[in-house]
């Protein structure tokens, strides 16, 4: 099996070309997307909303990308919602993203009208229109970030459950597992999930950035080399709950800035292109 082996070297090497510009050729500011992102270990291993910061960081021009990040282990929306403190961080400021991830698995009953009456269902759905409601009053574009699931009948009830909180919340659908399971069936020999909870592998997790990369700054991200300055965390990482993920002093401490190669991307950055 081909090793995941992306190249990873000292952030230094690749970064001693980039010497001061005159005035005359220095680029213009780029603006900045606030962007809250909501979820569980699907979005903190390897540490998604870094790669999304890191892939803006790297473009020439486009948007760079703030992020503030409310994740559990295994949590659904609904917990979110009760614990409150998303609602209060959508409610104390302003954001121009709001990505909702809910807990892998649990939109698919919004496929079966059986299903979709039952308490989890009607929870999430519920969940999705709350979030929904106040990140419209704080002026932000919502997307709801699709999950993936074991084989292609999960995966057209997970794509066909995302469409429906898409429809009662007005947000856009990201159907980033439907890009895995095609990019999957061209590189079959490539390891996407790292266990049987479908963690994605640091492959997976670039292939989802791109694809929320695309729908915030409205195009698709070019390939270079991105600098990765926080961590890259595996499954069952302790989070406190009491704090967005980018201040997580126990995580985010005795981090060593690495740098990905910009020749690992091409087929990454294609593989987040839409289709459906």
């Amino acid at each position: 099996m081909k090793r995941l082996g992306l190249l990873l070297v000292l952030a230094g090497a690749s970064i001693a070309h980039a010497a001061a510009q005159s005035p005359a050729n220095a680029p213009t500011e780029r603006p900045t997307l606030r962007v809250l992102l909501v979820g569980n270990s699907l979005i903190y291993v390897n540490n998604l909303p870094g790669l999304l910061r890191s892939l803006a960081r790297a473009q020439a021009d486009g948007p760079l990308i703030e992020t503030e990040t409310y994740v559990m282990p295994g949590a659904e929306l609904a917990q979110h919602w009760k614990r409150g403190a998303v609602a209060k961080a959508l409610q104390g400021s302003h954001w121009d993203v709001v990505v909702l991830q809910e807990r892998g698995g649990v939109l698919a009953c919004a496929a079966s009208p059986a299903q979709k009456e039952e308490d989890v269902c009607r929870n999430s759905l519920r969940a999705h229109r709350q979030f929904a409601d106040l990140a419209e009053k704080a002026g932000a574009r919502v997307l709801l970030l699709g999950t993936w699931g074991p084989d292609a009948t999960w995966q057209d009830n997970l794509d066909r459950g995302l469409r429906q909180a898409a429809r009662v919340t007005q947000a856009v659908p990201v159907f980033a597992g439907h890009r895995l399971r095609a990019y999957q069936q061209e590189h079959r020999d490539v390891v996407l999930f790292t266990d049987d909870s479908l963690h994605p592998s640091l492959r997976a997790s670039l292939i989802v950035t791109a694809a929320l990369y695309r729908e915030m700054a409205g195009h698709g991200a070019r390939a270079a080399d991105l600098r990765l300055d926080f961590p890259l965390l595996p499954p069952g990482s302790r989070m406190d709950d009491n704090l967005p993920l980018e201040r997580n002093e126990a995580l985010n401490a005795q981090v060593r800035p690495v740098t990905l190669g910009a020749a690992e991307l091409p087929a990454l950055l294609e593989a987040a292109e839409p289709d459906l």
